[in-house]
């Protein structure tokens, strides 16, 4: 069995992609675990969840379910993918019924504190050696039509090659990592860049700074990544650039259509209260900050990105003061 927690975009998406039938392969049984009785029930009467992923439709084999039910342990051959914010891990992952399922995290984001989503679960009591990470550039509308993608799969140990198994399919390819730790600073830290790259876009600097953002984000991620005990060239595939790539381009992403609101003006409420959903780049942002102080890493596009968000310093402004830095070497 896969159990998904979370019925959101993402969550919905993959109970999609993955109650597909595959060719010479028993299909697995799929759940999909909602926050609240009434949202599994209307999820389960129409198949769809328009609310949160408009368009897509379910298969009737899965079976979706809510975390104010009793749910049974899984078992050992059985996975638990995450797919909810990740702020929401610590209380939700108790209820989830995870039993001596691995634990496949597939949010994005860091708390304000600086927690990533491996250390957020095993908080909640979740055993380190059985947590994998998801990651890439992954669009859920795109992921629920079956539209061709890849992502890739992050742990240490053993396990990776049997859940790559279980969840890898014609149109979804995944990639194996010995660097969750990277996967998950690069995969976190992509929502922060987009937010500084949109931004750039919408007050009409060009395509020329917007790369060149792009670039030194990257470059951000690569230093945070190492410094949180991760491989830098992690950030430089599909879980970092690749990410970065497609959700700062999209302006169905949250974090991106974050940037063009608050280029416009906009306060930072009322663009968070206009986009309507949860926007992981703005605790991931304060997070990302703090544990680059702790570390002695120099973040400057997160801190400029933090400086609009906490203290309301526009977007112009800021993009000015970055293009204003003393010049330095490339890789520092």
């Amino acid at each position: 069995m896969i159990r998904i927690l979370g019925a959101g975009a993402w969550g919905t998406a993959l109970a999609a992609l993955w109650s597909h039938p595959q060719e010479g392969t028993p299909t697995a049984e799929i759940e999909l675990i909602a926050h609240t009785a009434a949202e599994a029930a209307a999820i389960s009467a129409s198949h769809q969840n328009p609310r949160r992923l408009a368009g897509a439709t379910l298969s009737p084999s899965v079976r979706v379910r809510s975390t104010e039910e009793e749910l049974a342990p899984l078992g050992a051959g059985d996975l638990l993918v995450i797919a909810v914010p990740s702020d929401a891990i610590r209380h939700a992952l108790p209820r989830a019924g995870a039993g001596a399922a691995k634990i496949v995290i597939a949010s994005k984001g860091l708390s304000r504190e600086g927690e990533r989503t491996s250390e957020s679960a095993a908080a909640a009591g979740a055993n380190p050696a059985s947590i994998l990470i998801l990651s890439g550039p992954n669009l859920a509308g795109e992921i629920a039509a079956g539209k061709p993608a890849a992502a890739v799969l992050a742990a240490r140990g053993e396990g990776r090659d049997a859940v790559l198994q279980l969840l890898a399919r014609p149109t979804f390819r995944l990639y194996l990592s010995d660097d969750p730790i990277g996967v998950e600073i690069s995969g976190s830290l992509k929502n922060v860049l987009a937010i500084a790259v949109s931004a750039i876009r919408s007050l009409g600097y060009g395509e020329n700074a917007a790369a060149a953002l792009l670039a030194r984000g990257v470059a951000e991620m690569a230093r945070l990544a190492e410094a949180c005990g991760g491989r830098s060239e992690t950030a430089f595939g599909l879980a970092g650039i690749g990410d970065l790539a497609l959700t700062a381009s999209n302006t169905g992403s949250r974090n991106a259509r974050l940037g063009e609101l608050l280029a416009s003006g906009m306060p930072v409420a009322a663009a968070v209260e206009k986009i309507g959903a949860t926007v992981e780049g703005i605790p991931t942002a304060h997070g990302a900050l703090q544990l680059a102080a702790k570390l002695g890493v120099e973040i400057p596009i997160t801190a400029a990105v933090v400086a609009a968000l906490e203290h309301g310093v526009s977007i112009e402004r800021l993009a000015q003061g970055l293009l204003g830095r003393a010049p330095t070497g490339e890789w520092h």
